[in-house]
């Protein structure tokens, strides 16, 4: 029993001292060679073995490339006026090549990180702290596909909007303001900064003229059918094979592939079609209607409390967006990302945080990254099984392993909500407002 215990104890010391010396060195250094292996290490395994997820940044390469001819108002509807104008930006540092345009897009994303990254060291006293490592890792656990899609941008800027909360709640309402200009619901995220009285005006005003001064601009630019396509876009997509929703018939699907069919839709995703489909569309109809219930209960809690606690805000904020992912009858890999930005802001609030938030703040990251690297395995490392393009027990595993990771999503919401719904009421309480 001595020599097992010993045994035992090797691994573990080994892991300290690892661990010991890790922190002697940490600092400006350690941050900067830790990104870029980790980086490298990303574009590494995109030029080895996943190549073909680039399809994207060439599509919105072709849409760029036909904006001359066909007009604003019939490039890239699926998303908001002013993504169009960002995407030119690496179409313009790439000469409008389709090679230029992939390592202009992948340098603008890596860009968008590295300033996120130098963000949380800066908020946290230029300091290496635990949140700078969260990210460092969060990314890469994702894989390269975060920055083969313009996901980085809200994730980064929800993230920002985070670190700024309670210090200068202008820029928190423009970045805020600015993610919904982009992506549509980081809209929701407003009530959760405003919820603070003092931050109420700065903050709202901000939102107010960025977001809605986007929205005006691309009223004129695009015209009303351009300003509002990518909710049309939106409620005419199917049921996504990724999606929460679906996995009742993904499982079933494993087991009698023929009575279901997946294909590429015009939606440019992967959706299922066959018995049962539409049925789980209004699940996730309800679902999403309770889910903005759930949110507005929350909302209101928050502005009762005087806005609560900076972790109470952001695991509101964190509840949100993961309400709106899981909720959504789409779903695709890239929106973890979302989650990581706010995620890294939270963790690096544990300095000022209560006992009782602090095991909820390092649970949650634990959480994430385990999600992220399930999402990894789902989108690229499972897909071609996924799609059932490699045969009957691929199928199965791709299946189980996408049920698992959307159960882990369900499972985390449900803890964010209820952590979010217990540190609010905490600074009722504190507030006497309860």
């Amino acid at each position: 029993m001595g020599m097992i215990g010993s045994l035992e104890e090797q691994p573990r010391t080994r892991l300290r001292r690892l661990g010991d010396w890790y922190d002697r060195h940490r600092g400006v250094r350690s941050i900067v060679v830790s990104w870029l292996v980790t980086r490298t290490l990303s574009l590494l395994v995109l030029l080895a073995a996943e190549r073909y997820i680039t399809g994207d940044v060439f599509y919105y390469h072709r849409k760029l490339a036909a904006l001359f001819d066909v007009g604003l108002g019939q490039t890239l509807n699926e998303y908001p006026t002013p993504v169009v104008w960002i995407l030119l930006l690496p179409y313009g540092a790439g000469a409008g090549t389709r090679t230029g345009y992939l390592a202009g897009f992948l340098v603008f994303m890596l860009a968008l990180d590295a300033v996120f990254t130098y963000a949380l060291y800066r908020s946290a006293g230029r300091r290496h702290d635990r949140a700078v490592d969260f990210w460092v890792l969060f990314p890469p656990l994702v894989g390269a596909l975060g920055y083969l899609r313009f996901d980085m941008l809200p994730a980064v800027l929800a993230g920002g909007a985070l670190l700024a909360a309670r210090t200068r709640p202008w820029v928190t309402g423009a970045l805020t303001g600015l993610g919904a200009a982009i992506k549509l619901w980081p809209a929701l995220l407003i009530p959760s900064f405003l919820a603070h009285k003092p931050d109420r005006r700065p903050a709202g005003i901000a939102f107010v003229v960025v977001g809605f001064g986007l929205a005006a601009v691309s009223l004129v630019a695009g015209g009303m059918t351009r300003l509002f396509s990518p909710l049309t876009w939106q409620s005419g997509r199917g049921l996504q094979i990724e999606a929460i929703w679906s996995i009742p018939l993904m499982a079933a699907r494993a087991l009698r592939p023929d009575a279901w069919v997946v294909r590429i839709s015009r939606y440019q995703a992967y959706e299922i079609f066959g018995p049962g489909v539409e049925l789980w569309v209004g699940v996730s109809n309800v679902a999403t209607v309770i889910g903005l219930a759930v949110l507005a209960v929350l909302f209101v809690r928050a502005f009762r409390a005087g806005g609560g606690t900076p972790v109470a805000v952001a695991f509101l904020v964190l509840t949100t967006i993961a309400v709106m992912i899981v909720t959504n009858k789409t779903l695709s890999p890239q929106y973890l990302l979302w989650l990581g930005g706010p995620g890294a802001a939270l963790l690096l609030l544990r300095h000022r945080a209560t006992p009782a938030e602090r095991p909820a703040i390092r649970h949650t990251a634990y959480a994430l990254l385990a999600l992220a690297l399930l999402t990894h395995l789902v989108y690229p490392t499972l897909y071609n099984g996924l799609l059932g393009r490699t045969g009957p027990a691929m199928l199965v595993i791709a299946t189980i392993v996408t049920a698992v990771r959307n159960l882990g999503l369900l499972a985390f919401t449900g803890y964010v909500v209820t952590r979010a719904w217990r540190f609010l009421g905490a600074g009722q309480r504190s507030t006497g407002d309860g």
